[in-house]
């Protein structure tokens, strides 16, 4: 039993720990970007998205947690590479995520051509080609089915359910710790100023009782078979 509580208290720990890195990440994400320009989160450069569509399935799914580097004077942006880019949808303004399938010249400015990898969703290119300022990131990796999760943390009961409580929960058993050690800490040290406070004289009549008792004791035993002795002979 013991063991398993000890298993237990690492594994609460252990899962504190990483959701409260989840929660550093993400509030990283939202004050490093830039809202007013339409910017992603980011946490030091990499661009956090989920995928919220079925049009690159095949390469990554719906619900996935998409990485990319965001897109700086040096990036080199090559046909096959995936980016992210934004795109209007019914007047709306959204970051889509799409593989680059042509790059052509217009004017001086190189523009690339996108299309989905699932060519069922995605039959053919993307209508408008893009040019380096529409590009937010070019996809790195992506981590399948963390994407909901991520979209859900963001909701205010996602929230609360999988950052606010576990990280109250954490603070309230570091607190039960630090209390429980000052408890064995100030025990022990009353039992050494109690120690501290007995005298000399005390310490030594008290050793003498001791010894007095052991002394009584070991005579008591030694007389007994002696007694035993003096019988057999008076019979």
């Amino acid at each position: 039993m013991k063991t398993l509580k000890k298993i237990g208290k690492v594994a609460l720990d252990v899962l504190i720990v990483i959701v409260f890195i989840i929660s550093v990440v993400l509030v990283i994400a939202n004050i490093t970007s830039n809202k007013k320009n339409g910017e992603q989160p980011n946490v030091f450069g990499y661009v956090i998205s989920s995928v919220q569509s079925e049009s690159m399935s095949g390469t990554f799914e719906k619900g996935a947690l998409v990485v990319g580097k965001m897109v700086d004077e040096e990036t080199v942006i090559e046909k096959d590479d995936i980016i992210s880019f934004y795109q209007k949808v019914g007047g709306v303004t959204i970051i889509n995520t799409h593989r680059v399938v042509d790059v052509d010249i217009a004017g001086g400015t190189t523009i690339y051509q996108t299309q989905g990898d699932n060519r069922e969703v995605c039959p053919t290119p993307d209508n408008e080609w893009k040019t380096i300022n529409d590009v937010t990131a070019v996809y790195k990796f992506h981590i399948p089915g963390v994407g909901g999760f991520i979209d859900f943390l963001k909701e205010p009961l996602g929230f609360v359910l999988c950052l606010v409580i576990p990280m109250l929960a954490f603070i309230g058993w570091q607190v039960y710790k630090l209390i429980a050690i000052y408890l064995q800490t100030k025990k022990e040290q009353m039992l050494e100023e109690a120690k501290d406070g007995v005298s000399d004289e005390a310490k030594d009549a008290i050793i003498k009782e001791y010894l007095a008792k052991m002394q009584s004791q070991q005579t008591t035993e030694d007389a007994e078979p002696k007694d035993e002795s003096n019988a057999e002979k008076g019979e």
